[in-house]
């Protein structure tokens, strides 16, 4: 019985960092801001001719691309879809839209992510969440 028992607990954890790192490798790919989804969202309007785009790299670091500037820091991933991004830290050439400021800002209030089709979704506690498009 103990035998069995261990033997379902190893399988388990296996199977439970199997199901992490596969959505951790998928995390691995730059995605497009496309929306936030909060009640203050109409406030920073995105330009659709522009892309935003948002690169995670297996290293643990992230690159942004805003409308003008860009910027860089570090993350981690954890269990169950943790998800710690640093503040980024960005040039300062000139004028980024309203929708790259909130996003620039918004970053660091990341707790979780997830992934369903085409899309990513970053979870902000008590404020909602922002959605990206899978890229390449």
């Amino acid at each position: 019985m103990k035998t069995a028992f261990l033997t379902a607990l190893i399988l388990f954890t296996f199977l439970a960092c199997d199901k992490d790192d596969k959505a951790n490798a998928i995390l691995y790919h730059t995605w497009e801001a496309k929306e936030f989804m909060s009640i203050e969202s109409v406030a920073y309007p995105k330009n659709e001719n522009t892309k935003i785009l948002l690169t995670f790299d297996p290293s643990g670091t992230y690159h942004l691309k805003l409308d003008v500037n860009s910027c860089g820091g570090n993350f981690a991933t954890g269990k169950n879809n943790h998800l710690e991004i640093e503040s980024p830290a960005c040039t300062e050439v000139c004028c980024d839209s309203k929708f790259s400021e909130k996003l620039v800002s918004m970053l660091s209030k990341v707790t979780t992510y997830e992934i369903s089709g085409n899309l990513l979704t970053l979870n902000v506690p008590q404020w909602g969440f922002i959605e990206l498009e899978f890229v390449e």
